[in-house]
Order: C-alpha cells, then sequence, then structure tokens
C-alpha cells in the first residue's frame, strides 16, 4: 500500500482549555480575542478549517502582533494547502524569541518549519537595470535590485522582467521546495535604428531585407533532450518518492512504543513529500517541454518547405516585349 503525501491537517500548538492568559498584549479586549481563538479551535477540530481561519483573522485584527494568533493562522493555512501564507506567518511568529507561547511551543514549531520548508522554495534574481521590475505568474514580486530572496510555494512560473524602454524578458522557471534558484536577467535598451531596406538591384528586381526569424535545427534537439532528461528525473523522483512511502508504513521500522509514526519516522515523510513536489514539476516540465519540441519541430519542416529563394520581381527586354518575372 502507498502513501498519499499532502498537505497535513495537523494542529499545531494548539491551545488547551485556560490558556488564553499566554496571549501577547494588545490592543484589544483580550476576552474577546481569547473568545475568538477558543472558536476557531474548536472549528479546526471539526475540520472547519475555512471558517476557522475567518475567526482567527477577526482575532488578528484585535491583536495584529500576538504570536499566538499568527501561530494558529499558520496552523490553519498549511492545513488548507496555502503555503506563502502559512510561510509568513510562522516566520512572523518565531521572530518573536521571547514570547512565552512561541517558547513554550518551540518543539512543535520547530516540526511545523520543516514542513512548511519543504513546500517552500527561493528565488534569487540578480542583473539589471535598477528599476526592471520583476513578475512571477503576473505577480509583481519587486523591483532590482531585489535586497532578498522570494520565498515562492513550489513549481513552475513564467518569470517576466519589465522596464519601460527596454526589451522584455520572458523565461519559464521550476522552483521546488526546500530548494535555492538563481536567475540573472540583463535587459537590454530598445535600439532606434530601423532594420536594413530593401536592396533595388540595376535589372529592376527587388529583394526583401534578410529575414531574422527561423527555427534552427539544434533547437528542436535541445529541446527534445531536454525533454528526455525531464522525464528521466520525473521517474526518479517517483521511484524515491515509492519508496520513501513504503518506509513511512513499515511498522517494523516507524512504530515505537509511546511514540507515533510522525515522530519516529518524520524524516521519511519530509522526503517522500520533497520526492512528490520533484515528480510534479518533473511531470509539467516533461509536458511543456515536450510541446516546445512539437511546435519548433512543425515550424521548422514549415520552414523547409518555403522556397529559400527572396521574394522580388525581375524585369528585362524580350523579343517585341517588355517581360517580368515575381518571386514570392
Amino acid at each position: 500500500m502507498s502513501l498519499a503525501f499532502g498537505p497535513s491537517a495537523t494542529v499545531f500548538a494548539q491551545d488547551e482549555p485556560g490558556t488564553g492568559s499566554e496571549s501577547s498584549a494588545g490592543s484589544g479586549s483580550s476576552r474577546d480575542v481569547d473568545e475568538l481563538v477558543d472558536q476557531g479551535i474548536s472549528l479546526r477540530r471539526s475540520g472547519q478549517d475555512a471558517q476557522a481561519l475567518a475567526v482567527f483573522q477577526r482575532a488578528e485584527a484585535l491583536e495584529p502582533n500576538s504570536a499566538r494568533i499568527q501561530i494558529h493562522l499558520a496552523a490553519t493555512h498549511q492545513a488548507l494547502g496555502e503555503w506563502e501564507a502559512a510561510d509568513r506567518y510562522l516566520t512572523r511568529a518565531l521572530a518573536q524569541t521571547n514570547d512565552t507561547y512561541v517558547q513554550r511551543h518551540q518543539s512543535m514549531l520547530a516540526s511545523a518549519r520543516r514542513r512548511i520548508d519543504a513546500h517552500i522554495g527561493s528565488l534569487e534574481v540578480s542583473g539589471g537595470p535598477a528599476g526592471t521590475q520583476v513578475w512571477l505568474n503576473g505577480r509583481l514580486v519587486g523591483a532590482m535590485p531585489l535586497a532578498d530572496t522570494v520565498r515562492i510555494e513550489g513549481g513552475i512560473y513564467t518569470l517576466e522582467a519589465k522596464l519601460p524602454g527596454h526589451y522584455p524578458i520572458t523565461r519559464s522557471v521550476a522552483i521546488a521546495g526546500g530548494s535555492l534558484v538563481r536567475e540573472s536577467i540583463r535587459l537590454q535598451a530598445v535600439s532606434s535604428s530601423a532594420p536594413p531596406p530593401a536592396e533595388a538591384h540595376v535589372d529592376g528586381s527587388v529583394d526583401a531585407a534578410p529575414s531574422t526569424s527561423g527555427t534552427p535545427a539544434w533547437l528542436t534537439w535541445t529541446l527534445a533532450g531536454v525533454t528526455v532528461g525531464a522525464a528521466a528525473g520525473t521517474v526518479f523522483a517517483w521511484t524515491q518518492r515509492e519508496s520513501h512511502a513504503d518506509n513511512w508504513n513499515d511498522d517494523s521500522a516507524c512504530l515505537r512504543q509511546g511514540r507515533t509514526r510522525e515522530q519516529v519516522c518524520s524524516g521519511e515523510l519530509d522526503a517522500g513529500q520533497r520526492a512528490e513536489t520533484w515528480m510534479y514539476i518533473g511531470g509539467a516540465a516533461t509536458g511543456a517541454f515536450a510541446a516546445a519540441t512539437l511546435v519548433s519541430y512543425w515550424l521548422q519542416r514549415n520552414e523547409e518547405s518555403v522556397d529559400a529563394t527572396a521574394a522580388g520581381v525581375d524585369c528585362g527586354i524580350g523579343l517585341n516585349a517588355v517581360m517580368c518575372s515575381g518571386r514570392f
């Protein structure tokens, strides 16, 4: 039997009844906040995570700096599979190292940090010019130079770099959970020079300006090679995932008296999740590169079927007539 890895519904740093006194001091009513937190915990215990999220957000509006509320928000976003939001709230809570609630739940928070980090990757963008806007899937993440790395959920993204007066750059970026991806970008200024004009010959023929378009054969072969590599990586990630799943389900290895399976074999679970993330990324990359290979091959064949002779018109004097022929 294989194990289906997915978003954890574990409620970490869960309050016990009567722990409201641990909340950080805030401008809102402490009693109201405690009631909201208790209500949110009750909803989470009954599996109503979306409703609990709304309740915890109301508590946050009353005490925006409360580490306790930030931890519950992180836990709820994690249960909903919203890894970036979970990462933001947990990071804010862990920054409050002197908070008694954080200190009390350090071990559970460390486990949550590892679980979230397995789904969050980091992107570091360098280059220029200064002021270049960097977008990921249509979302503005900042302007260059970017001082900090961008933490984002693992997946395949469309990276765009834009700056007025410069040619934009668009490329695909694969980001895996727990990894750091570095991208270098350097935009070129738009040139004011026009393309070379059409050339006229003495015999009256006119050749079109040379075309810079075309699909070279090496590009098709390169894309095909990358497709094969991505497919191989996907298969390898799948085998690793199945191996860690088998280890996780091995009762003789992962069950100890007085300890849960997650406490004994948490490493197998985290490794399996990372392998699954790479498997999904590899599968998506394989499909994307395969499609690009087919398009490149079709364009190449289409270009080969077109007469390579430049378009033009030739005219000359024949017997009792002026004769012209065209090339298109």
